[in-house]
């Protein structure tokens, strides 16, 4: 309590004398030289009653023993990197369907990326006008093996 009875006795006396000194240099090139060093002693005034003993900070609650799990960030990764992965392909079917002249509203493409970093293409939505066609160029671009889903029935 005693700290910052003198903390706010200190601010006080200094602001004060702030005052004074400003409307003595208000007029003259130092205005603001003065004002820096004034407001720099204002603040290490407000500071020195906390500050003569030491600071004594604990840090127990930080503690650097405890082994830092970084599966949120890795699952983060992996579902961008999932979500990405997925709109490249949708993008690169969807400039062949249409290169193809079939004209195409939607296509989804689900992707399963496993742990060791291998890509699996295993459903292709599409919702078109040509639906047969347009499989045609799914199964042929990815393998005849990957399930392709007419959105229109």
């Amino acid at each position: 309590m005693e700290q910052i009875k003198s903390s706010v006795i200190a601010v006080c006396t200094v602001s004060a004398a702030i005052c004074i000194i400003e409307s003595l240099v208000s007029g003259t090139r130092l205005k603001n030289q003065m004002k820096m060093i004034l407001n720099l002693v204002l603040i290490s005034a407000a500071a020195a009653p906390f500050l003569k003993d030491g600071l004594d900070f604990d840090f127990s609650g930080f503690s650097l023993n405890h082994s830092l799990d970084y599966s949120h960030s890795q699952d983060m990764y992996n579902e961008e990197l999932r979500r990405q992965t997925s709109y490249n392909v949708s993008s690169v079917l969807l400039q062949q369907i249409n290169a193809a002249g079939i004209q195409c509203e939607k296509i989804e493409t689900e992707v399963n990326i496993s742990e060791d970093g291998s890509i699996s293409i295993t459903k292709v939505t599409l919702k078109t006008d040509n639906f047969k066609d347009a499989a045609e160029i799914v199964r042929s671009s990815l393998g005849n093996e990957t399930e392709v889903v007419n959105e229109n029935i």
